[in-house]
C-alpha cells in the first residue's frame, strides 16, 4: 500500500500544566499507540524555554481521510484542547535521499 506523508500543524497555545492530567496522559498514550502512523510529534515554541505555541505531527497515512481520523481521535481534539489543525501533504526535497522516520 502506498502511504502519503502529511503534516498536521496545531496552532494553539496550550499550557500542559493547565490540562487535566488524565487528558494529557491519554494524549501521550494515544501518540505512543499510533507511532506506526504518527511518525513524529511534538510541541512548538517561538524560542528555547518559551511557552508552547502549537504542535506539529508528521503522519503516514493511506489518504487524507485516515490522517484526519488520526487527528480527530486524539484526546486533545476530543476534549477541545486543540482546535482543528491545518493538514498538509508533505514530501521531502530530493537532495535528502532516503529518510527514515
Amino acid at each position: 500500500m502506498i502511504m502519503t506523508r502529511f503534516v498536521a500543524l496545531f496552532l494553539d497555545d496550550v499550557d500542559p500544566a493547565r490540562v487535566e492530567a488524565s487528558i494529557s496522559a491519554a494524549h501521550f498514550a494515544y501518540l505512543q499507540g499510533n507511532q506506526d502512523r504518527i511518525l513524529l510529534a511534538g510541541g512548538l515554541r517561538p524560542d528555547i524555554g518559551a511557552p508552547f505555541c502549537g504542535a506539529l505531527w508528521i503522519i503516514s497515512a493511506a489518504d487524507r481521510a485516515e490522517a484526519e481520523r488520526l487527528v480527530e481521535d486524539d484526546p486533545y481534539r476530543r476534549h477541545a484542547i486543540w482546535s482543528r489543525p491545518t493538514l498538509y501533504v508533505w514530501g521531502k526535497a530530493p537532495s535528502y535521499g532516503t529518510v527514515e522516520l
